[in-house]
C-alpha cells in the first residue's frame, strides 16, 4: 500500500540564504518546466522549496526517496537569484 503523504504547502517557501544546509525530503513532485520541486524540512526547523531542473538531472532527486536525509547547498545566480546548486542524501 502506498504511503499517503500530507504535505501543507502553505508552510514552505523558497529560501533566501546561499549556503549548504541538512534536512529531511518531504515532498517532491514535477512542475511544468521540466523541473522538480521538492519541499524539504531543514535540521533547524525551516520549511523551504526548492527547483531542480533536468538540464542538471534533477540533481538526482528523481531517485531519492521521500523522507531521505539530504545535504542542499544554495548559490546565487548570475542573475542574483538564489539556486539550488547542489544535493547529496546523508
Amino acid at each position: 500500500m502506498a504511503k499517503d503523504y500530507k504535505v501543507n504547502f502553505n508552510d514552505y517557501s523558497f529560501t533566501t540564504e546561499e549556503g549548504t544546509f541538512s534536512g529531511k525530503l518531504d515532498f517532491k513532485m514535477f512542475g511544468k518546466k521540466q523541473n522538480i520541486l521538492v519541499y524539504i524540512t531543514l535540521d533547524n526547523g525551516d520549511k523551504i522549496i526548492a527547483a531542480a531542473y533536468k538540464d542538471n538531472d534533477y540533481y538526482g532527486l528523481r531517485d531519492i526517496e521521500i523522507d531521505s536525509n539530504i545535504e542542499v547547498t544554495f548559490t546565487k545566480s548570475q542573475s542574483g537569484m538564489i539556486r539550488l546548486s547542489d544535493v547529496n542524501l546523508i
